[in-house]
C-alpha cells in the first residue's frame, strides 16, 4: 500500500489546503487587536487544518492509500512561550467534533495513519532545553494521534531521526532512549527511527544500537549506505533487516528518488521512474508531486506485474512439462 504524505495536491486544487500562522504574526495580532482576537484567528486555522485532515483521510480511503498526518496542524500551540491551550480558542468544540468524525468514519475507511515530527526534534541532544522542547513536541504529536483514534502501537507509527552524530554512538543511543522514556505512553508506544541520508546513522548502525523499529528509507540508504561486508557468505539486505524490527506489524517504509540531473542526490524528485521494491511493506511516497506520484508508482507496479506474468506462465508451463505429476507452487 502507498501512503500520501501530508498534502494532497488534488484537494489543494479544489481549494482545500492547510493554513499556518507564525509566532511573530500571532504576537502582532495580539498586540494590535488583543488576545481574544488573536486566539480567534489562530483557532480558525486550527479548525481548518483538522477539517482538511478529515478530507485527506477520506481522499486516501477512496484511493486505497494510507496517510501521513501533517506535523503542522496546530501552529504556535507547542511554542515554549505560548501561554494558552487548545481549549482557549473559540473553535475548540468544533475542533474536537472534527476529530470525532475522523475517528468515526475511519472505523469504516481503515486508513493507516502515521506522522513524522519535524527535524528539530532531537531526543539525543546534550542541550536540555532542546530535549525539553522535543519531549513537549512529541507528546503533542502523541495526543494528536490519540485524538485521531490511532492504536498505541507501531501500526500507527511516529517517525523521527536520531539527528545527533556527536560522540560515541552507544552514548547517543543511550541518551535517546533515556529521553524517550520521559515522553508520554502515546509516544513510547509508537516511536520509530529512520536511517539518515548522511552521517553515522545508517541502517546497520541503527540496527546495532537501537531496539525499536527502524524505518527503511530507500533514498537515504542509496545516499548513505551501510558499510557492511559479507560475513560467512551471508549478505546484508538493509530493507529486509529493517522489516524484522517491526515484529508482527507490517512495516511502513519511505520511498523516493533523486531529482534528475541535480547536483545534490538527496533532493527528492517530483515524479518516480520506478516503484518500491516490495509489496510486502507499506510505503510513504515522499516524491514532491504527491497524489500524481503515487498514481505513477501504481502504474509502474501494474506494468511490472504485467510484464512478469508471461514469464511466470512460461516457467509454470515449463515445470509441468518436466514434472507433470507435481503441483506447481504458486
Amino acid at each position: 500500500m502507498y501512503n500520501l504524505c501530508c498534502i494532497s495536491n488534488e484537494l489543494k486544487e479544489q481549494g482545500y489546503k492547510f493554513q499556518t500562522m507564525t509566532w511573530k504574526r500571532f504576537n502582532q495580532l495580539r498586540d494590535e487587536h488583543g488576545a481574544e482576537y488573536a486566539l480567534d484567528q489562530l483557532g480558525k486555522r486550527w479548525l481548518n487544518n483538522v477539517e482538511v485532515t478529515r478530507l485527506c483521510v477520506e481522499h486516501c480511503a477512496d484511493n486505497g492509500w494510507g496517510y501521513r498526518v501533517s506535523s503542522a496542524l496546530f501552529p504556535c500551540l507547542t511554542h515554549p512561550e505560548f501561554e494558552y491551550s487548545i481549549q482557549n480558542v473559540p473553535q475548540y468544540e468544533q475542533i474536537i467534533e472534527e476529530f470525532r468524525d475522523i475517528v468515526y468514519y475511519n472505523e469504516t475507511w481503515q486508513v493507516r495513519l502515521s506522522t513524522h515530527p519535524d527535524q528539530f526534534n532531537v531526543l539525543a541532544s546534550e542541550n536540555q532545553a532542546s530535549v525539553d522542547k522535543t519531549i513537549a513536541e512529541l507528546n503533542h504529536h502523541g495526543w494528536v494521534m490519540d485524538m485521531l483514534g490511532c492504536e498505541r502501537s507501531y501500526q500507527n507509527p511516529m517517525n523521527i531521526h536520531v539527528n545527533n552524530t556527536k560522540g560515541d554512538l552507544a552514548d547517543i543511543a543511550a541518551r535517546f532512549m533515556s529521553n524517550l522514556n520521559k515522553t508520554d505512553q502515546s509516544v513510547q508506544s509508537r516511536l520509530v527511527i529512520e536511517n539518515e541520508d548522511k552521517g553515522c546513522w545508517t541502517v546497520a548502525n541503527l540496527l546495532e544500537y537501537f531496539d525499536i523499529p527502524v524505518t527503511y528509507d530507500n533514498l537515504h540508504d542509496k545516499c548513505n549506505p551501510s558499510q557492511f561486508l559479507p560475513f560467512n557468505g551471508d549478505y546484508f539486505y538493509p530493507m529486509e533487516e529493517c522489516a524484522k524490527t517491526w515484529d508482527n506489524v507490517k512495516p511502513l517504509f519511505h520511498y523516493s528518488e533523486s531529482m534528475p540531473d541535480h547536483k545534490n542526490p538527496r533532493k527528492h524528485a517530483d515524479m518516480p521512474t520506478d516503484c518500491p521494491a516490495s509489496e510486502a511493506y507499506d510505503w510513504d511516497v515522499e516524491l514532491k508531486s504527491k497524489d500524481a506520484a503515487i498514481r505513477a508508482c501504481v502504474a509502474f507496479q501494474e506494468l511490472s506485474e504485467a510484464l512478469a506474468q508471461p514469464f511466470k506462465s512460461f516457467m509454470e508451463s515449463d515445470i509441468k512439462d518436466y514434472y507433470p505429476t507435481q503441483e506447481v507452487d504458486k
